[in-house]
């Protein structure tokens, strides 16, 4: 089951100067006045914020110099991946214009694991005086600490999930504490803010190239600061003068105009396989490096590393399905958890993103390494992995991240307990509901709106991502024109639709299996696109999600709780009919386990329908407003009622809709069997 829904459901008075569509698009990111929409479409340096509204900015930069001044050696300890190895160029470079001595260290994954570790601290103390942690430390109380002792200066940078109990550093900064106006900068986008506040814009502009790559690839909102730093950094990108970027970028076939999707799935991809695989350290290096050999070299090294891990990635994926039917069941679990021996732990962040998103639970990769297990955590939108993971911290060896994601250790003979405690947590503290994908758009659009015209105009929203998602529409009641696959392996959707004298072609990825179930009649969710061909240019839709017209919308305007009830009355009637198995796209829970409360109240017997049915023939000359009220007036359940009015109206036994409500019996045409519905069927199934 598939619910479609709007992102913005709040007053449609448009914005001065702009067409409808675009009006609600801005309303959806919360721009609901002029001035914001100017912000908004036109993003400026100017609007950054001021560094020093940070907490413990000004006590860090005042170390910093005195640091500098004294001429004591600087540490900048980072994070492997690709906002670790950009926060640590941001830092080194700002360190060394300013005249410090500095140096950089980021742990190995597959040896020491994210954050300060003992073993580093007492090798860093033998050298340095001051210890600045970029994009981690947060959670090292213990590791901070033994560097306090050990006589250093500890500077702690971080934007990850604040723990009750900070680390005994000299300042902590994080946007997360304090009042900082914007909360969720990427580690780089910390350290550029001490840039910011140590050189001013000057600094700032000589590195948003490498703050923008970093918060795209971390998937922060792209709002506020983030919006401007990679909105500013990639019009600098295209310009570049890092030979280390460059090679990067023509490598990844990378040109202008450069757009958020080619940070994330290509540049993001290539600096990330040197922490993934091997060291992270040549992440930095082909950052900083002015040398252009030593950047292809390095570039090329990583492009073949990528190749690996993309290998490695789908072999590891393979063995993960295989090991789901014994260690996973999704009737049951809140949470997928899988465990292998030996995972490379540089890739199940990858694998486990894959399968959250296939299966939309949040999924746990564990890799075993002797008595401890690595793992990753990716989850889905109403479920905050960190706060349901906190919630078991006591097994934990270490872990910490974000809402979406986090990471964690922990000894392999509690893993059977984490499994225990984290689905209970997740049961009681989280919606079932979540568990129901649901596909967002922005606003209906006719599809003679479509033009490039429009196209163009969409282009003032970019970057788009995280927290500024890529502008969705929705067309209903389109006519089927043309419904096909294609593709090497037919796993795409070519069609075209008609919809009131208007004709669009599209293209839906990944979609391939639509095209042996459509109806004539589809609504349809898709993107603007531009589509060229022999030299000529014309509007197409990319596909996001295709559905029967009007299903799950009986009533348009109809909210709430019934409307999610029908809806997986629906789902239940095609699972009854077996036209579907969640064999392909997102698997959630099945709908007796998202309604548990309102099923129980549904009696599928013959004995019922019939009470349901008789109710209806006795209020045929004066049928109540609502299922509610005919529920209190008959004493039926309204789940008992809306269930049987589903059924009859399946068997041609009445019309009704929800939203006004109205009901009334057809013209009887012969006996009829309820066990032969799909939907009765299904339920006693499950009842009975």
């Amino acid at each position: 089951m598939q619910e479609f829904r709007k992102r913005y459901t709040g007053p449609a008075e448009g914005l001065s100067g702009l067409p409808a569509w675009e009006s609600e698009l801005l309303r959806a990111r919360g721009i609901d006045t002029p001035d914001k929409a100017e912000k908004f479409l036109h993003p400026q340096l100017a609007d950054l914020h001021d560094p020093f509204q940070m907490q413990d900015m000004e006590r860090a930069v005042t170390l910093i110099r005195m640091a500098i001044t004294r001429g004591d050696r600087i540490l900048v300890y980072g994070d492997y991946d690709v906002d670790g190895i950009s926060a640590v160029t941001i830092m080194m470079e700002t360190l060394e214009e300013e005249g410090a001595k500095v140096s950089f260290r980021i742990p190995k994954r597959h040896g020491e694991g994210y954050g300060l570790n003992e073993q580093a601290v007492r090798e860093i103390a033998q050298e340095y005086q001051l210890l600045i942690t970029v994009d981690c430390g947060i959670t090292n109380v213990k590791e901070v600490r033994l560097a306090k002792d050990l006589g250093m200066t500890v500077i702690v940078t971080d934007h990850h999930e604040v723990p009750e109990i900070l680390p005994p550093a000299d300042a902590v900064l994080d946007p997360l504490l304090g009042s900082y106006p914007f909360r969720r900068l990427c580690g780089a986008g910390v350290a550029l803010k001490i840039c910011q506040a140590m050189q001013g814009r000057a600094g700032v502009e000589k590195r948003l190239e490498i703050a923008a790559l970093a918060t795209v690839c971390d998937i922060v909102p792209l709002t506020d600061e983030n919006r401007i730093i990679v909105r500013e950094g990639m019009l600098r990108m295209a310009e570049t003068g890092r030979p280390g970027l460059q090679t990067l970028m023509e490598n990844a076939r990378v040109q202008a105009p450069i757009h958020a999707d080619d940070l994330a799935f290509r540049l993001g991809p290539r600096l990330n396989a040197a922490g993934r695989l091997e060291d992270a350290s040549q992440g930095v290096i082909l950052m900083t490096t002015r040398d252009g050999q030593e950047a292809k070299e390095i570039a090329d090294h990583l492009e073949e590393n990528n190749r690996i891990r993309q290998e490695t990635e789908q072999r590891m994926l393979q063995e993960a399905m295989d090991a789901f039917p014994a260690q996973a069941d999704l009737q049951k679990d809140r949470a997928v958890i899988l465990e292998g021996e030996n995972w490379n732990s540089g890739v199940i962040g990858l694998v486990a993103g894959k399968l959250c998103e296939k299966l939309h639970h949040p999924t746990i990769i564990l890799s075993r390494q002797d008595e401890l297990a690595v793992g990753s955590c990716r989850s889905i939108p109403g479920i905050n992995i960190w706060q349901m993971l906190n919630l078991c911290s006591d097994l934990f060896v270490r872990f910490g991240g974000h809402e979406q994601a986090a990471g964690l250790t922990i000894p392999v003979e509690k893993i059977p307990e984490l499994r225990t405690r984290l689905n209970d947590a997740i049961r009681q503290h989280c919606d079932d509901r979540c568990f129901l994908p649901v596909r967002e758009y922005d606003s209906e659009l006719k599809l003679e709106d479509v033009n490039l015209e429009m196209i163009d105009a969409l282009e003032t929203l970019e970057p788009c991502g995280c927290g500024n998602p890529a502008p969705v529409f929705l067309t209903r009641n389109a006519s089927m024109q043309e419904c096909r696959r294609v593709g090497k392996d037919q796993s795409h959707l070519k069609l075209t639709l008609l919809e009131k004298g208007t004709l669009r072609g599209g293209i839906g990825f990944g979609l391939g299996d639509a095209a042996d179930q459509l109806p004539e009649e589809v609504d349809v969710l898709f993107r603007p696109t531009r589509n060229e061909f022999n030299g000529r240019v014309s509007p197409q839709l990319q596909v996001q999600a295709i559905r029967a017209a009007g299903n799950g919308m009986r009533g348009a305007d109809r909210q709430g709780e019934d409307r999610f009830f029908l809806d997986c009355l629906q789902e239940m009637t095609l699972l009854g009919a077996k036209k579907t198995e969640h064999q392909t796209g997102p698997v959630g829970l099945r709908p007796e386990h998202l309604l548990k409360e309102r099923i129980e109240r549904i009696d599928p017997s013959d004995d019922a329908l019939r009470e349901v049915y008789k109710a209806l023939r006795v209020s045929a000359d004066a049928m109540p407003e609502s299922a509610e009220r005919l529920a209190e007036i008959t004493g039926i359940p309204t789940e008992q009622i809306l269930f049987a009015l589903t059924v009859f109206e399946q068997t041609g036994l009445t019309r009704w809709e929800a939203d006004p409500f109205h009901a009334e019996l057809l013209p009887f045409r012969g006996k009829t069997n309820p066990g032969d519905n799909p939907l009765v069927r299904y339920l006693r199934g499950i009842c009975m």
